[in-house]
């Protein structure tokens, strides 16, 4: 166990011995040697303050700061102690203030709870006069039982707790990236305001400010986009460091030309509706968004004319030629199982489309091959692959006619600047790893 107490009780006596000050009154004839000499299994506190009821608060407060520096790691400790006397008619008014860093962040653990004097299994106190300045106050030494077992008990509990803290302040450091709120980046601050509370390192201290001041500076980097899904309609989003982020309030939507302008919001977005019969087409027709938050106003402007230009440009048609691989084949069963499919899609357009679903006629098969619920998705212009899976068996017809090279079906498109279903027809040669 650390010595802390006896170095303490030894700077306070030599700092009486010092300042010349006279013993008025004392709990005891004799002083007793355990202020002084080693106590295996206790600690023992020295304090000095100008009333005893002060001094048994300062010696509980004492007594949780050596609890704390012989528990846990990295302590910075920091101490103050004010003294203030005014000379009055009535003499001398001695005022004497006592802090602790390390008092206040013990205070903060739960563990460290029930520091009681009545449990103290030694008090000793003095009462002195300083010879030079008349002003009076007490001395006052305390012997508190810690022994081993309990010491023992409260490092693991505080290293259990104090791990917990590392692994908030890191997942806090790991989120940064992630948050995509402004209640996320006060939750976040709220925390780490906490942990900077809790923090008895200078290291981990300044880790955690410099993680509050990274926070407070995210709303600063929001920025607001707009894109729009058909001729008539905008969403409006926002984005921190490239990630979705959900803003909240009132947005205000004008134009030069549209009408009947309405805005919704939609989990942190807004979709703005509107009617463009008195857009001109010669004309620059636009939207004006805008919207305050955290003090800075967001203002985007969207040309309407570039939304009717790019509500054409959805064209998806089949080419080449239609690929079918089957896991297997059974001659006698005239059967295949397990199906590959495999089809090139051309996005002339270059517009975003999803595919939904597919039914394809095959000639050498007896019932269509249907595939629902795909939900693929492509972004890119060009020839893209759609490569499919059918799970299941499927009958060869008896009279496959090798004249008939064709597949036929439909592909079920989704056009997302409209939200509308598109059906393209398919009508490509094929070929089949079962045909001999």
């Amino acid at each position: 166990m650390k010595r802390i107490s006896i170095i303490l009780a030894a700077l306070t006596l030599a700092a009486a011995a010092h300042a010349e000050v006279k013993v008025i009154e004392r709990s005891d004839k004799k002083t007793p040697e355990w202020i002084t000499g080693a106590s295996e299994g206790y600690i023992v506190s020295a304090v000095e303050a100008p009333s005893i009821a002060e001094a048994r608060t300062r010696a509980e407060q004492d007594i949780a700061v050596q609890m704390a520096m012989t528990i846990a790691r990295n302590i910075d400790a920091s101490y103050s102690n004010t003294s203030m006397e005014t000379v009055g008619n009535n003499g001398v008014d001695s005022r004497d203030s006592y802090s602790s860093s390390v008092a206040v962040q013990a205070a903060r653990l739960p563990f460290i709870k029930g520091i009681s004097l009545s449990k103290a299994d030694a008090v000793y106190w003095t009462k002195v006069r300083d010879k030079n300045t008349k002003a009076e106050y007490y001395q006052y030494y305390v012997r508190y039982p810690f022994f081993r077992v309990e010491q023992a008990t409260l490092e693991k509990e505080f290293e259990e707790y104090d791990a917990a803290k590392e692994a908030e302040l890191e997942a806090l450091e790991a989120d940064i990236d992630n948050v995509d709120s402004l209640d996320g980046i006060k939750s976040a601050i709220g925390a780490l305001e906490s942990l900077s509370e809790y923090f008895f390192d200078k290291v981990r201290a300044a880790r955690t400010d410099a993680l509050i001041a990274r926070y407070r500076e995210l709303p600063k980097n929001v920025v607001m986009s707009g894109a729009f899904t058909g001729p008539n309609t905008l969403v409006v989003s926002f984005s921190l460091n490239d990630h979705a982020f959900k803003v909240y309030g009132p947005l205000k939507a004008t134009s030069n030309c549209a009408s009947a302008i309405n805005v919704k919001p939609s989990q942190g977005a807004y979709n703005i509706s509107f009617n463009t019969d008195d857009c001109l087409d010669d004309e620059e027709n636009y939207i004006d968004v805008n919207i305050r938050f955290e003090g800075r106003k967001l203002v985007g402007r969207y040309s309407i004319n570039s939304a009717a230009e790019t509500a054409t440009r959805f064209s998806v048609v089949p080419t080449g030629k239609v690929m079918l691989a089957a896991d297997s084949t059974a001659a006698d069963e005239r059967a295949i199982a397990g199906l590959n499919i495999r089809i090139s899609l051309n996005n002339r357009g270059g517009s975003p489309f999803g595919v939904k679903a597919l039914e394809l006629e095959v000639p050498t098969l007896t019932t269509p091959i249907v595939i629902d619920n795909i939900d693929a998705v492509y972004t890119t212009r060009g020839v893209v692959q759609l490569a499919l899976r059918y799970e299941g068996t499927l009958r060869v017809a008896e009279t496959a006619s090798s004249r008939i090279s064709m597949v036929n079906g439909t592909l079920t498109l989704i056009n997302p600047l409209t939200q509308a279903v598109e059906r393209v027809k398919i009508a490509l040669p094929y070929s089949a790893n079962w045909l001999k």
